[in-house]
């Protein structure tokens, strides 16, 4: 390759000292704009550990918090069984106001125990992954009683009626479910919009953290977290022949823990490595993976990213601190 995706390279290693090497290449960032947070957005919020965050179809925030309950070096047995089997007391999905950061509306208090991932799909289905129950959960717009479950509450497992500390999920138009098994299988189990289990995408990854679909383009990217790349795959939606094959691969973005995106964007945010702090990534997909803009300095612990659906504002929850923060765009 150029000079120039070499500095590209180096920048997503060395954040901050490759700094002169990135100015060459920033045209693309100043036309589209640098994500700058919102200062004091989340401040009178009182959260536990915020593992999830989606935007539902009015354009707010909707996050899913674990209130008193951490997730600990004694929080499962060697088997992957949750030792402490207590369901969180404090509602954990909140919905918020995307302007003031305000909450609006909020449910889950008794159902879940080891809360993680949290998808709002076309249709405004909430759909809860809870690790402890090694369950998926879809709730109907504007419900609190499930009207589908995936997985044998508090059964690990590794088969079509099974997860193991599953991570993520995502619901194509057509209801098809995408996922991510992703703590002891590192698998993306396929479903059909019954819930019946079609087939299992395996490949070469370390801990499947979360996972994108991009249905225009039939694709299904996933976070490898420990293998820290990122893979896109034939989502088999308009070509069932191409499920599962690898279509593109992104290396070099350290321990990424969320991706979200559209169109010819991946947002990307990544934990704590060796000579690499948290951070967030915007890039283009579309032209070579460049990285075309880098944020979130502060960030400390960054466990999930949303775009919201009608402007540029991206959102970040953390765990410890236990906070929602939100970006946008700088003129």
């Amino acid at each position: 390759t150029g000079g120039g995706m070499d500095c590209v390279v180096v920048l997503v290693v060395w954040v901050g000292v490759a700094q002169g090497c990135w100015a060459r290449g920033t045209d693309r960032v100043a036309s589209s704009g640098h994500l700058v947070e919102v200062p004091g957005w989340d401040d009178h919020l009182d959260l536990g550990q915020v593992v999830a965050v989606d935007v539902n179809l009015d354009n707010d925030p909707v996050i899913f918090h674990r209130g008193s309950v951490t997730w600990g070096a004694f929080s499962y047995d060697r088997n992957h069984n949750l030792n402490e089997k207590r369901a969180i007391e404090e509602d954990t999905i909140l919905t918020l106001d995307a302007v003031t950061g305000a909450v609006k509306s909020s449910f889950g208090s008794g159902l879940f125990y080891m809360p993680h991932g949290l998808r709002i799909d076309h249709e405004g289905n909430t759909w809860i992954i809870d690790t402890g129950l090694h369950q998926v959960i879809k709730f109907p717009k504007g419900q609190r009683n499930p009207s589908l479950v995936l997985g044998e509450k508090f059964v690990p497992g590794n088969d079509a009626g099974h997860f193991c500390k599953p991570t993520s999920v995502a619901v194509s138009s057509s209801g098809v479910i995408f996922v991510a098994d992703g703590y002891c299988n590192n698998r993306v189990a396929v479903f059909d919009k019954l819930g019946n289990h079609v087939r299992d995408i395996r490949g070469d990854w370390n801990v499947v953290h979360s996972v994108v679909l991009y249905e225009e383009e039939d694709m299904l990217c996933i976070a490898d977290r420990e293998g820290k790349k990122v893979e896109c795959l034939g989502a088999g939606l308009k070509s069932p022949k191409f499920l599962g094959k690898s279509l593109n691969s992104i290396s070099n973005l350290g321990r990424v823990y969320a991706i979200a995106g559209r169109g010819e964007t991946l947002i990307a945010v990544n934990g704590q490595g060796f000579l690499k702090n948290p951070q967030g990534a915007t890039i283009d997909i579309e032209n070579n993976n460049q990285i075309i803009d880098t944020w979130g300095d502060t960030l400390a612990n960054p466990h999930d990213v949303a775009l919201d659906r009608v402007g540029d504002a991206v959102y970040v929850v953390e765990i410890g601190p236990n906070k929602i923060r939100k970006f946008e765009k700088s003129d």
